[in-house]
């Protein structure tokens, strides 16, 4: 189970800066599958609330297991995990970000006119395909809206998953070893978000390196 956490946190911090429409926070359900039936009763009510503004974005990811926040600040991403008490964080600078995205090989986006109606939002489907420093490829089916146009993308990353989407993905899948995670948006909001959302509080954190972080989930 922790090795999915951190998977998920992972996959978070990549996504960081997806919604960056101008201001607002868009509330997915998240749901897995191919998990062992205990496991699979954790993930009930499992929630992502994506806040953003200008070029920061907040991600919080909350089941009755574990709690994840991956905050973009515009110059790093921070990811604080709370598992059951046990508080971690670490940070992804920019200069770790770039590194990262020197390894990875480009990401191809291909469009498709399919389409359905999410969140109250006209959404079309595309396949983006990645691959990681090791070659490994992963697929994943999105459903984005132009209605909510991407801006302002964030300054801490060189390139992100849906960094040349032609809109917000209000729906996403994506395939992490036996397990598939689905994203859906199922509340749209563009109320100004208070800028203390992007401002990582630590107290009660202990900080971890991303190279520990790995070694924790074993």
């Amino acid at each position: 189970m922790k090795k999915i956490i951190l998977s998920a946190a992972m996959l978070l911090s990549s996504l960081a800066g997806i919604s960056q429409v101008k201001e607002g926070s868009i509330t997915y359900s998240v749901s897995m599958e191919g998990l062992p039936p205990e496991q699979a009763a954790m993930m009930d009510g499992t929630e992502q609330i994506t806040s953003f503004k200008g070029n920061k974005s907040r991600i919080e990811f909350t089941n009755a297991f574990v709690s994840s926040i991956a905050i973009n600040d515009g110059k790093k991403t921070t990811i604080l995990m709370d598992q059951m008490g046990q508080k971690m964080y670490f940070e992804l600078t920019e200069e770790d970000n770039k590194k990262k995205d020197e390894k990875a090989s480009n990401t191809t986006i291909e469009y498709k006119d399919e389409t359905k109606k999410i969140a109250g939002y006209d959404c079309k489907k595309a396949i983006i395909k990645t691959k990681d420093e090791k070659g490994e490829e992963t697929t994943m089916i999105v459903w984005y809206t132009e209605q909510l146009p991407m801006a302002g993308q964030s300054s801490s990353r060189s390139s992100n998953t849906f960094k040349d989407l032609k809109g917000a993905p209000l729906e996403y899948e994506a395939k992490q070893g036996p397990f598939n995670m689905k994203f859906t948006a199922t509340a749209v909001s563009k109320d100004p978000v208070p800028d203390a959302k992007f401002v990582p509080n630590t107290d009660g954190y202990i900080k971890k390196s991303a190279e520990e972080m790995k070694k924790w989930v074993g």
